[in-house]
């Protein structure tokens, strides 16, 4: 079988022939995609970083992520509060025990912030996030109101209020722990 044989020859000639253009490909495209990646990343580099933290501010920063750790669970919780009162349960009274600790939290947490001992380079900062534990506890106390008298426009008020409280506590977040990850 003389012509099997060159048969077979011709056919593992033109397979290798195959793999050998499809690897040519592969690799071709791979440089194409790796080029603008590498550009990418220089061009990230290139971007000016914020300047590290004095020793003092990274003591409020640090005094500050106490609060924070606790504020970003309760924020969550509160938002959560309020998308199962109006998609499962509806009952008033049991939003009402779930927020009644949020809004003690919220006070408590503007309260401590307020006191703190800010850094002047800091101090709008610090503004900003005690106006965030103001308007969480705003918008606790609008709920806790709802539960009450049934008002479903408090729920709006407060739900206007915890976007823009967890606006602001993002804002803080990035001068202070950039890269932070961010719940909601």
């Amino acid at each position: 079988m003389p012509g099997g044989r060159s048969l077979l020859l011709a056919g593992v000639v033109v397979a290798l022939a195959a793999i050998t253009g499809a690897a040519l490909l592969h690799e071709a495209r791979s440089r194409s995609v790796v080029q603008p990646a590498a550009q990418a990343i220089t061009t990230r580099a290139e971007k000016p970083q914020p300047p590290a933290l004095t020793a003092d501010e990274e003591r409020y920063a640090t005094a500050l992520w106490a609060v924070h750790r606790d504020a970003t669970r309760f924020a969550v919780a509160m938002s959560f509060a309020g998308i199962t009162y109006q998609t499962e349960d509806r009952d008033a009274r049991a939003l009402a025990r779930k927020i009644e600790p949020l809004a003690k939290f919220f006070h408590d947490a503007e309260m401590q912030v307020r006191v703190m001992s800010t850094p002047p380079s800091l101090s709008r900062t610090q503004g900003q996030y005690v106006d965030a534990m103001a308007l969480f506890a705003n918008a606790a106390a609008e709920m806790l109101k709802f539960t009450e008298d049934g008002d479903s426009q408090r729920l709006g008020d407060a739900h206007r209020m915890d976007v823009r409280a967890s606006e602001d506590m993002l804002r803080v977040g990035e001068v202070l722990w950039p890269g932070q990850y961010k719940p909601h």
